[in-house]
């Protein structure tokens, strides 16, 4: 079922033992923009970008009410429990999460070292992984969380399939793995926008990501046969300064606005040397985009799938009865003896 690498080495989480040092050679520079070398990431990862990112993480803190949907918030508050989050970036949800959750240990992992080096919570840990070259280097059934998110334009629709099945596999059984994503998926109503919003869509799949990707998400999960009942949850989002005063939907179309724009001003180098846009093209399209947005009181969409892990893969369970049935074997000899 699972497609087994060979990392390096093999970590268990807080294990008091060093962490390898982190290489800040991975990033180099493009039109004033700093990239992360040799993987398929479309944005920057520049202090512009983790603003964005910041603001974003507060802008759906507000939509959810809370920073999961995994029924966990009890085994949260036990002493030991593990939780991964894979692909942590500068790391707000993770070190967020580690101030409310004392006792859960936390270890953030991601391609680039752009978390905390040095300054961190006592229940914090990071590590450097290249998930889609390595997998993750942890044994099966090490944490009782495993938590990702707004990775839609960092691995391809391949990576996807594999990133996936990294995630359930170092789940424990009886532990969730949770999803948050975005689909680029919204009602536009005026023909241009429409027919600029699908050449951007085509632009994506060229380079093999996947915008509609919590259907695959889900998809991707079920298929690993260890996770039964599967739940997907979204929320609809104004794009724009309007909605309900009572729910601060307001504020929130207002900042969601802002979100996206400067999204498509941190993408928009990779548009322009990677597809089939110029500058002052990709600019006229975003503001058209954004007036529509906003004038058509269109929703962008966020979701949250999330699943219970029931049972071992077919290779474990093989595996274990294997070892049940020589163990039997070995006894039923010495009592013949």
């Amino acid at each position: 079922m699972y497609r087994h690498l060979k990392p390096e080495k093999i970590y268990k989480p807080h294990d008091y033992v060093p962490l390898p040092p982190p290489n800040f050679d991975i990033f180099h520079y493009r039109r004033g923009r700093k990239y992360i070398s040799g993987v398929n990431h479309l944005l920057p990862v520049d202090d512009s970008e983790f603003d964005r990112i910041q603001h974003q993480h507060n802008i759906y803190y507000h939509v959810w009410k809370n920073h999961f949907s995994s029924p966990i918030r009890e085994l949260l508050k036990t002493e030991g429990t593990k939780v991964l989050d894979v692909g942590c970036g500068p790391a707000m949800w993770t070190l967020e999460m580690a101030s409310l959750y004392p006792k859960s240990k936390f270890t953030g992992i991601d391609v680039a070292p752009i978390y905390p080096v040095e300054i961190k919570p006592l229940n914090v840990e990071f590590l450097q992984v290249n998930i889609v070259k390595h997998g993750l280097p942890y044994d099966d059934n090490t944490f009782d969380y495993v938590f990702s998110r707004f990775k839609g334009f960092s691995y391809t629709i391949k990576d996807w399939k594999f990133v996936i099945s990294e995630i359930c596999r170092v789940c424990k059984i009886g532990g969730y793995i949770e999803f948050m994503e975005k689909d680029v998926k919204f009602d536009i109503k005026n023909d241009f926008t429409k027919k600029e919003l699908s050449r951007f869509v085509r632009n994506l799949r060229r380079k093999s990501i996947e915008p509609i990707i919590s259907p695959k998400i889900e998809q991707y999960i079920r298929e690993t046969n260890n996770f039964p009942v599967i739940h997907h949850e979204k929320r609809d989002v104004p794009t724009g300064e309007w909605g309900d005063n009572e729910y601060d939907t307001y504020k929130i179309g207002k900042s969601n606005n802002e979100i996206i724009r400067w999204g498509a001003e941190n993408i928009k180098n990779i548009m322009i040397e990677e597809c089939d846009y110029d500058e002052k093209e990709w600019d006229l399209t975003v503001d058209e985009f954004m007036r529509e947005l906003d004038e058509h009181h269109i929703y962008d969409n966020i979701h949250r799938i999330f699943a219970k892990k029931e049972t071992e893969s077919k290779e474990e369970a093989a595996t274990n009865n294997y070892s049940i049935n020589e163990k039997a074997q070995q006894l039923d000899m010495k009592q013949a003896y």
